[in-house]
C-alpha cells in the first residue's frame, strides 16, 4: 500500500516539479499529473487498495480530526475518466493562456486558492456528513473565475458547440450560471446530485476575488485585454545576436501577436546564444533572457 501511495505522489506531483525545474508551463505539468495520478488510482482499484483513496479524499465529519490535508489532496483524485477529463479540458485550454498572462508562480497560487476555496465551501455546506468529495473541479472553476476577473475579453479555443476561439467572459459566465442553476436544483428543489456544485461556485468566487491581489506586478497587468504587444525595441548595438538575421526580421514583422512572438523567440533561443557570455537563452513571459544571468540579456 505504501508503494502504491508513493507511486501516486510521484505520478501526480512529479510532472509539476519537472515543469517548474525545466521552466516549462506548470499548467501543462499539472494536466499530466492529474492524468498520470488517475492511472495510478485505477491500479489501486484493481489491486483492491481502496483504503488509500479513503485516506486522501475529503469527508467533512473527519476534516478537523488531523485530516485537514484532505482539503488539498482531494483535489488530485477523481472518480471516473469523464470526471478527470472534464477538469483537464478547462485546465489545459483556459489554464495555459492564463499562466501566460500571470506567470508560473502566480498561476500556481491562484490554482491552489481555487482548489482550497472549493473544498472549504463544500465542507462547510456539508458539515455533519460523512459523504466523501474529490476532484479538481474547484480549482478548474477557480481558473475560470480568475481569468474572468483579470482578462475577460481574451479569446481561447474551447469546445462550446464547436471548437473555436470564444471570449473568456462567455465561457466563464456560462459555466458559472449553469452551476447556480444546478446548485438551486440540488439544495432548493432537493434533487439528488453526486456533483459538488458548491465546490465549483466556491472555487470560482475565491479565485475571482483574489485575482487582482495575486496578479499584481505580474507579467501582464489585469485589465489589459489587447492581444497585441507594443513594437519590439532594438537590441543594444554592442550586444547583437549573431547568425539569426532572418529570425529577427520575422520577430520585428510579426512580433506584435503573442503567439507568433512566443514561437519566433523560442526559435531564436534554439539558434543562438547569449551575446555576452555565449550561454543558453530561455524565453520567459515573452522575453528572451540569458539563462546564466538576466543582467547579460533581458529583451525586450
Amino acid at each position: 500500500m505504501l508503494l502504491l501511495l508513493l507511486a501516486w505522489v510521484g505520478a501526480t506531483f512529479g510532472p509539476i516539479f519537472w515543469a517548474w525545474k525545466e521552466n516549462a508551463l506548470v499548467s501543462l505539468g499539472l494536466v499530466l499529473g492529474l492524468l498520470f495520478g488517475y492511472i495510478v488510482q485505477l491500479i489501486w482499484l484493481f489491486s483492491g487498495n481502496i483504503i488509500i483513496i479513503d485516506m486522501l479524499w475529503m469527508r467533512p465529519n473527519n476534516l478537523f480530526d488531523l485530516n485537514i490535508f484532505t482539503l488539498f489532496t482531494s483535489g488530485f483524485l477523481h472518480s471516473t475518466p469523464m470526471h478527470v477529463l472534464s477538469n483537464i479540458v478547462i485546465i489545459a485550454l483556459v489554464g495555459i493562456p492564463l499562466e501566460q498572462r500571470m506567470g508560473r508562480a502566480r498561476w500556481l497560487v491562484i490554482y491552489v486558492i481555487g482548489l482550497l476555496g472549493g473544498s472549504l465551501c463544500w465542507s462547510i455546506a456539508n458539515l455533519g456528513t460523512n459523504t466523501p468529495a474529490l476532484g479538481a473541479s474547484g480549482a478548474a472553476f477557480g481558473i475560470l473565475g480568475a481569468y474572468l476577473a483579470g482578462w475577460p475579453k481574451d479569446e481561447v479555443y474551447f469546445p462550446l458547440i464547436i471548437i473555436r476561439p470564444w471570449p473568456v467572459s462567455l465561457i466563464a459566465l456560462i459555466y458559472f450560471g449553469l452551476e447556480i442553476v444546478r446548485t438551486y436544483q440540488t439544495l432548493g428543489l432537493s434533487q439528488p446530485s453526486h456533483v459538488g456544485h458548491l465546490a465549483h461556485l466556491g472555487g470560482f468566487a475565491f479565485a475571482y476575488a483574489c485575482l487582482n491581489t495575486v496578479a499584481k506586478n505580474g507579467p501582464v497587468p489585469p485589465g489589459e485585454t489587447s492581444e497585441k504587444f507594443g513594437p519590439l525595441k532594438d537590441l543594444p548595438s554592442e550586444h547583437p545576436f549573431e547568425n539569426v538575421a532572418h529570425i529577427m526580421e520575422k520577430l520585428y514583422e510579426e512580433g506584435d501577436q503573442k503567439e507568433t512572438r512566443q514561437a519566433w523567440m523560442e526559435e531564436l533561443t534554439e539558434q543562438t546564444t547569449c551575446p555576452v557570455c555565449q550561454g543558453p537563452l530561455i524565453v520567459k513571459n515573452y522575453r528572451v533572457r540569458c539563462q546564466t544571468s538576466t543582467s547579460h540579456l533581458h529583451w525586450p
